[in-house]
């Protein structure tokens, strides 16, 4: 509960914050009021909102699982990119499936694809003792440039200039859901379903408790009997489905196809989220909706403003890590 009260002071400051920093861009409160009010009290608004939250508790989820197995995954943005054209590929080797089996089938591809992607820093990590960050990184702008060559010449749309692949077949499409005007999706529920499900398994199974006891001390995981590689391939794999389950929302859910930059840094944003959560399951769900709120407020205030962009929204996020991160630092000097 004290860790909850933080959280909600962190966030409290860091509004201030903003605002006065608005307010001496030269920003008036009718501005700020109007985007507050689009955002939260408006349809429109909170189906974007939603919209934005679905990606984020994927990525939250993925950074948080390997956090708590002492790892750190930074390779969500390459994985989510390797689910995402994964789902192009199913429709153009299967175009007629009925959605039945589409849509199940396109969830396990992309989440297939993205496990498949972190297998590697996870082998690099295990067997050759690689560091995971320098590989997460390197494999990120190998993912970029893999998928963007796929983009542009095998499943380029020729019917557009654009750098973006055909329209998916209707029967791969997720519809919109409560919003109609919006992109929000069915895939924000099986967001959530999969926060409970890994909830579940780190809490209350004995997997999950090999994972923390690895996170916690891997001399004492070592004396247990828990096999350090095994665990950091599974992890790796795990997470990195996590990660590619985002192209469910973005390719399935709003454009109903690919394209080149669809990701605006979800991989790196989940990072902050986890950061918020405390790498809790469920507190992803809500952090990841505090971070889809504030870049729809950006986003809207950008409408409403001439002196300022939706990069307001990065100060914002970074204030509210180390508002966060700095309560422990002073706990510890009071100690």
């Amino acid at each position: 509960m004290k860790q909850f009260y933080s959280i909600l002071f962190a966030m409290l400051i860091s509004l201030l914050l903003i605002v006065g920093l608005l307010l001496f861009m030269g920003e008036d409160l009718k501005a700020l009021s109007e985007a507050l009010n689009y955002t939260f009290l408006n349809r429109f608004g909170i189906g974007y909102t939603l919209y934005y939250t679905t990606p984020l508790i994927y990525t939250g989820l993925s950074v948080a699982l390997c956090f708590h197995a002492g790892l750190f995954n930074i390779g969500a943005e390459g994985q989510l990119l390797w689910g995402a054209v994964s789902i192009v590929a199913l429709t153009k080797l299967f175009p007629h499936l009925h959605s039945w089996a589409a849509l199940p089938l396109s969830f396990l591809i992309a989440a297939f694809a993205g496990g498949l992607w972190g297998f590697l820093p996870g082998y690099f990590k295990a067997k050759r003792g690689s560091h995971e960050v320098i590989t997460t990184i390197l494999l990120n702008f190998i993912a970029l440039s893999c998928v963007n060559y796929l983009i542009l010449n095998p499943f380029k749309n020729p019917e557009s200039q654009a750098a973006e692949t055909s329209v998916l077949p209707e029967s791969y499409q997720l519809k919109t859901l409560w919003f109609p005007t919006t992109p929000v999706n069915a895939s924000l529920i099986f967001a959530i379903v999969v926060a409970i499900s890994i909830y579940i398994i780190l809490f209350k199974t004995s997997f999950g408790f090999e994972v923390r006891t690895m996170g916690k001390s891997q001399s004492a995981a070592l004396f247990s009997g828990i096999s350090l590689s095994k665990r950091t391939l599974s992890i790796f794999m795990i997470s990195g489905g996590l990660a590619g389950l985002v192209a469910t929302n973005e390719v399935m859910g709003n454009e109903h196809k690919l394209i080149e930059g669809f990701s605006p840094g979800y991989g790196f944003t989940g990072i902050a989220v986890a950061l918020l959560a405390r790498n809790h399951p469920i507190g992803i769900i809500f952090s990841s909706f505090l971070f889809g709120s504030l870049q729809n407020f950006c986003r809207e205030l950008e409408f409403f403003s001439q002196n300022i962009s939706k990069d307001i929204s990065l100060i914002l996020q970074g204030l509210l890590i180390i508002l966060v991160s700095t309560r422990d630092f002073w706990l510890r000097n009071k100690k």
